[in-house]
């Protein structure tokens, strides 16, 4: 089969690499569509744990073949990967809380992903989904999931407020989520004038640039003390510090951005945390019990009733084969983009 292999920092190729037979247990899926997550673009910009590696976890197919004591009626079944891969047997995975697995594997990180003709998994680390859902839409069903797992863990309820720092891929599935939950205020803030005409597109009521708007003024005004629920979608250390001014007292922070690990908060981000009394809550993956969760379940439904526009969130479509070209562009920052869709030969819709 062809592949895509990151060979080390900065370096990708298109080459041709042996096709994997699915171990017992396993299926191997045919790749129709794969997505590029900012994380494949972290590891290939500023360089991964491990090489070579197929990167890739957002993506979809159909299962073309199985292991041993999987059934052949699963044979030509749509699927979307669900990319973390638990031991099923610590106490975080008895508990439920798969992302804190003390040895889990991950599908285009710790082993093959998707950007590839193929790519081999654990039956139930293929999500079956209904076949009149686009492989588009189900290689973004991850995506989605992460936004819809930091609410649950806001436990969100209808009616509430909220802001959006960051309208990249996570906080427009965040502003589509708060749209289909009832949420009675939706405002994102991003430094991007375009990704924040898309979050008004995906349901967003106010939008704000930080650059020329007060943001902590503004949703003060809308709000009076703030909203119910702050959720860091940017990674980003001064949306992080925002976030408890533009939360009300009790109210609640979900992190789900990834900060960069050389910078440092002041201890006044504690202080004032502490004086408006604010749950300050991480997000990690997108996983709840049963496994993979109602996040994922959730979305299929999402996406089966349209509420759920994925088609506005993609900007690109691309042969699998142009991948190596496609990251080059990213990283010398000459391609504007959001969802970026790969398709292995023949698949380009």
């Amino acid at each position: 089969m062809n592949a895509v292999i990151l060979e080390s920092q900065g370096v990708m190729s298109y080459q041709e690499v042996p096709t994997p037979e699915p171990a017992p247990g396993h299926v191997r899926l045919r790749v129709e569509a794969a997505s590029i997550c900012g994380s494949d673009i972290k590891r290939f910009v500023s360089g991964h744990r491990m090489y070579p590696l197929i990167l890739g976890h957002e993506c979809s197919g159909t299962i073309d073949a199985v292991g041993v004591g999987v059934s052949a009626d699963k044979v030509g079944a749509h699927a979307a990967v669900v990319p973390v891969v638990p031991c099923f047997e610590c106490e975080p995975c008895h508990r439920g809380h798969y992302s804190a697995c003390h040895s889990y594997s991950f599908i285009g990180s710790r082993q093959s992903g998707g950007f590839a003709d193929y790519v081999e998994l654990p039956l139930r680390n293929a999500l079956i989904v209904p076949d009149e859902l686009p492989f588009d839409h189900v290689a973004l069903i991850e995506p989605s999931t992460v936004a819809r797992h930091m609410l649950a863990l806001a436990d969100f309820q209808a009616g509430e407020t909220a802001v959006v720092l960051g309208a990249g891929s996570i906080g427009l599935m965040i502003v589509q989520w708060l749209r289909i939950l009832g949420a009675s205020l939706i405002i994102c803030t991003d430094i991007s004038d375009d990704n924040l005409a898309v979050a008004h597109r995906l349901g967003a009521h106010m939008t704000l640039n930080p650059l020329r708007d007060d943001v902590v003024a503004a949703v003060r005004d809308l709000t009076g003390e703030g909203v119910d629920i702050s959720l860091e979608a940017a990674g980003v250390p001064q949306t992080l510090l925002q976030t408890v001014s533009l939360t009300r007292p009790r109210g609640k922070v979900i992190c789900g951005g990834n900060q960069p690990l050389n910078q440092t908060l002041p201890l006044a981000f504690i202080e004032d945390m502490m004086r408006r009394e604010l749950t300050i809550i991480g997000c990690f993956m997108s996983y709840s019990a049963p496994f993979p969760g109602h996040e994922w379940t959730e979305t299929v439904t999402a996406l089966l009733d349209g509420s759920l526009d994925m088609d506005t969130m993609i900007s690109h479509h691309f042969n699998l084969a142009q991948a190596p070209e496609v990251f080059a562009r990213i990283g010398a920052h000459e391609l504007v983009h959001r969802k970026i869709m790969l398709h292995p030969a023949g698949t380009v819709q």
